[in-house]
């Protein structure tokens, strides 16, 4: 009795030092099982940008745990869009035919305290499952707007490309543009695997 009231004794004190103990030692454990949960399609979103002579060009993508049908059910729900990416103000299908679709859109970006409105009437290509270009048509705010989604499916559910090349009308430092669609792509991005992810539940 007197041998194990030496080791609870022990184990106490160890306790209140933070230091070898039982407790102590089983932390590391479950920090690891922790991150070991989180899945490896959580971590792979990226967005790229690089800044051409004129305007700049945007490159992302993830990986979601999630089938090529459901995948293509977000990203061609053009009337729906507002729903789930919290830049978009409006969009929906104007016309539709037998070449493709138009989609007029109006949305907010910027950074910081700085935002602006900015509309676009795409011109708009599928290849169902596969692939949407779009190109802006109005050039109201931008002297060119264009770009695609890829979809395809892998080891990891689908994985989806996005890619945009745009230049502003308006004046705008190259670091802010940059910034700007950085931003903007990485929300966009975020929100439309999340929406990806709550349709495949």
């Amino acid at each position: 009795m007197a041998s194990r009231g030496v080791w609870v004794g022990k184990q106490r004190r160890a306790a209140r030092r933070g230091g070898a103990g039982v407790g102590h030692r089983a932390r590391p454990f479950v920090l690891l099982a922790l991150l070991v949960a989180i899945p490896s399609w959580a971590h792979d979103l990226s967005v790229d940008v690089d800044s051409a002579r004129e305007g700049c060009e945007v490159r992302g993508g993830f990986h979601a745990p999630v089938s090529d049908s459901v995948a293509w059910s977000v990203l061609s729900d053009y009337d729906h869009i507002g729903d789930f990416v919290s830049s978009m103000r409006s969009s929906r299908v104007e016309q539709r035919d037998s070449t493709g679709l138009h989609v007029r859109q109006v949305a907010v970006g910027g950074m910081f305290i700085f935002h602006k409105r900015v509309q676009v009437l795409l011109a708009v290509r599928e290849e169902p499952r596969r692939r949407i270009q779009f190109r802006d048509e109005l050039l109201k705010d931008f002297r060119t707007y264009q770009g695609e989604w890829r979809i395809a499916v892998d080891s990891a559910g689908t994985r989806v490309d996005y890619r945009l090349a745009a230049e502003p009308r308006a004046a705008m430092p190259r670091s802010f543009c940059r910034g700007v669609l950085k931003t903007t792509a990485r929300d966009l991005l975020e929100q439309v695997r999340a929406e990806m992810l709550r349709r495949a539940r």
